[in-house]
């Protein structure tokens, strides 16, 4: 399953929007059948982003939300601890979430590299 951060979802909204594929539905394209949910933390950081908000909220209609648990603050905390360099907020705990569930982020953040275990799958690279 494919875990999508505020950066791809802001890319595909835009790529629909103006309805001129680019390279957030190249990659959807590259992955069919895979399954998309998006954390609650993405959520909040793609509609601030964003001029109407309930069509936002339309749009993320398509995906699986995923919400916060303990499990993923504890890993959070963990990965925050261990890091020589600690994450932003909202990407430790996207990076927790997906470690937590076994799912591959998807971003156009490099700095998510650095984690551990972590499955990151950069979406800019990708063309029709």
């Amino acid at each position: 399953m494919l875990l999508l951060d505020a950066s791809f979802l802001i890319a595909l909204s835009g790529e629909e929007d103006r309805r001129r594929a680019g390279a957030a539905v190249a990659f959807l394209r590259a992955n069919p059948g895979r399954q998309t949910v998006v954390s609650l933390v993405a959520v909040g950081e793609y509609l601030e982003g964003i001029e109407d908000i309930n069509q936002g909220l339309r749009f993320l209609r398509r995906h699986t939300l995923i919400g916060l648990s303990l499990a993923v603050a504890r890993k959070g905390a963990e990965l925050q601890r261990r890091l020589n360099q600690r994450l932003g907020e909202n990407d430790a705990w996207l990076a927790a979430t997906a470690l937590v569930h076994d799912l591959t982020l998807v971003t156009a953040d490099s700095d998510l590299t650095r984690v551990p275990r972590l499955k990151v799958a950069d979406f800019t690279g990708f063309a029709l």
